[in-house]
């Protein structure tokens, strides 16, 4: 009777539970913590759980999991489990993406006496996988066409669990190109180094962004690759003291440079100048007393000086390379600072002194033909700059590549003194720094046909300095293009070469021309000069003044190919031009001087 009293108590306990309640007719068991804790968030992830049959007989044990990211593998259950006995389950958890999991999983044992409902709690962390640049960018100097080079970069899987999958790049320049075969695996906690190859089919801007696709959520890892010598030297926000000087401030500058430029940024009611600037050796350009033999230009907002901005020897840089002094005059205004850089153009390459590519923005005014969207279609525009770029190229500079921006507001189609420098701050909406070239109807009332912002502009947008107008006209387009070619060798570096009252330029291989007609110096009228004051058809632009606009921060350091030019000069185009242009055609009219003097 014993026996059968204690089957009938097992009987009484369990029989609750087959009307949904748990074995013993208490709260049902608190659920099992099963943690896979990190792991790959594009990978499945296998788990066991340990399962076990909490009846007296033996059970059934069967699954009775929702769908979700964990799910009891396939063949698993239902299985047999005796009484007291504990089976391991395969679990198979595939995130749907990253980030912490907490999800449950549910599996029933059926006996002959009873049911018991058991619960596991899933947690996990899908991990963010990370791929680590280690290198933020790359430069390849100058190469010319025909000519490559090879730069590494080095990737690192930073993640903890997670295997990266690189599937490809995107490269938006076809100059560059990885030479490593895709798809290439990462391991967690390592580095791999990827190979870009630099090979310029021509001139041009070649700098670029390209970005490794990673298979993980496709996320792109990107590089910026430039190529040419430039080096920017930040020298901060510098104070301009009591008497007007900003503290000395020092620059390296490498044996393979060709230029420096210092540059310092103010508003644009502050006017700046040089109180000393001195190379290694010492080199004296200018001297605190402002009677060094360099020759400068005040400029309010931004100041541009250029070394060298003339053939004469003694103005040069310093042979060798060597660190250089310098301090700024707050000529006139009231900024308390100035942003002070110094840009240097390098040309490692052999020969690549010689040589360089302008790049341009063209801003196209609301009434003149030509818009952004036909404008490299457009015969006579694209005459004007093949104009341009045949004037250039006897010195061994060529128009690289050429953005189009459209001028929407009719205010700057007929452009006045006042409206000059607003029409020059449009420049910010280009994306690339460049030369900014504005094609308007008229300038400066018409009677003026271009004008530069200074002589030897920054390499800045958005600035009222920031480059040249020209008007448009499709009546001579090579004659236009001279205009904007003068215009241009302005904000290059170059003076006129005489001006109306007769002064002359500081570059020692331009011929000292009469202000109008010509002399012993100057058989024909002009010179041939491209930067004669007047417009009389000349466009010869002289070794003397090639040194100084290959020095510009504008020009190169993307380079053209050899070109025959450094051996034979090809003979400068002569331009006919109407008789019926003002003798002041050029609003760039601009003694050089040195302020203080």
């Amino acid at each position: 009777m014993r026996r059968i009293t204690l089957a009938l108590l097992v009987l009484t306990t369990l029989l609750p539970a087959a009307c949904g309640g748990g074995g013993g007719g208490g709260a049902p068991p608190a659920p099992t913590v099963v943690n896979l804790g990190l792991v790959p968030a594009d990978v499945a992830t296998p788990a066991t759980v340990a399962v076990t049959n909490p009846l007296p007989t033996e059970a059934e044990v069967t699954d009775l999991s929702a769908p979700g990211p964990f799910v009891i593998n396939a063949g698993q259950l239902p299985t047999t489990v005796a009484a007291g006995a504990t089976i391991q389950v395969g679990v198979t958890f595939t995130p749907a993406g990253t980030g912490p999991y907490d999800e449950n999983l549910a599996v029933q044992a059926t006996g002959a006496f009873g049911i018991q409902v058991l619960s596991y709690r899933m947690l996990a962390e899908a991990e963010v996988p990370s791929l680590g640049l280690l290198t933020a960018n790359v430069a390849f100097g100058d190469l010319l066409p025909g000519d490559s080079a090879e730069r590494t970069i080095t990737l690192g899987n930073t993640s903890t669990v997670t295997t990266l999958s690189l599937f490809g790049a995107t490269v938006p320049d076809a100059a560059f190109a990885f030479t490593d075969a895709f798809p290439i695996a990462m391991a967690p906690g390592t580095t791999r180094d990827l190979t870009l190859r630099y090979a310029p089919a021509g001139p041009g801007a070649h700098d670029t962004n390209v970005s490794v696709l990673t298979e993980v959520g496709g996320r792109p890892v990107g590089v910026t690759a430039t190529t040419g010598g430039q080096i920017v030297v930040d020298l901060g926000t510098q104070t301009f003291g009591p008497d007007g000087n900003t503290p000395e401030m020092n620059f390296d500058v490498p044996a393979d440079a060709i230029s420096a430029t210092v540059e310092a940024l103010t508003d644009q009611g502050t006017v700046t100048g040089l109180r000393l600037l001195e190379g290694p050796g010492p080199r004296e350009y200018e001297n605190e007393t402002l009677t060094g033999p360099y020759f400068w230009r005040t400029n309010s907002g931004v100041h541009i000086s250029q070394i060298p901005n003339t053939d004469r020897p003694e103005v040069q840089l310093v042979p060798g390379g060597g660190t250089y002094r310098l301090k700024l005059w707050r000529v006139q205004g009231s900024d308390p600072t100035a942003e002070v850089r110094v840009l240097i153009e390098r040309r490692p390459a052999a020969g690549t002194a010689a040589i360089g590519t302008l790049d341009l923005n063209v801003f196209l005014a609301a009434a003149i033909a030509p818009t952004a969207a036909t404008a490299a279609s457009d015969t006579t525009l694209q005459t004007v700059l093949t104009t341009v770029d045949n004037i250039l190229a006897p010195q061994g500079i060529r128009l690289g590549d050429v953005d189009y921006y459209d001028v929407t507001d009719p205010t700057y189609d007929d452009v006045t003194s006042a409206e000059f420098g607003p029409l020059l701050a449009l420049s910010s909406a280009a994306s690339e720094t460049r030369l900014n070239l504005f094609f308007v109807r008229t300038a400066i009332g018409g009677g003026i046909l271009g004008v530069a912002a200074t002589l030897g502009g920054p390499a800045r947008n958005g600035t009222q300095l920031s480059g040249v107008m020209s008007l448009y006209s499709t009546g001579n387009p090579a004659f236009i293009g001279l205009v904007a070619a003068h215009e241009i060798g302005h904000f290059i570096g170059l003076a006129h070469t005489v001006e109306q009252a007769g002064s002359h330029d500081d570059v020692l291989d331009t011929a000292e021309c009469p202000a109008t007609g010509s002399n012993a110096a100057c058989p024909v009228a002009g010179g041939g000069y491209l930067m004669h004051w007047q417009a009389v058809g000349g466009t010869t632009i002289t070794d003397g003044q090639g040194l100084v606009i290959r020095g510009h921060v504008l020009v190169g350091p993307r380079l053209a190919p050899p070109p025959t030019v450094l051996q034979t000069k090809p003979a400068a185009p002569w331009i006919e031009v109407d008789p019926t242009v003002p003798q002041d055609w050029c609003g760039t009219c601009r003694c050089q001087h040195k302020s203080g003097r």
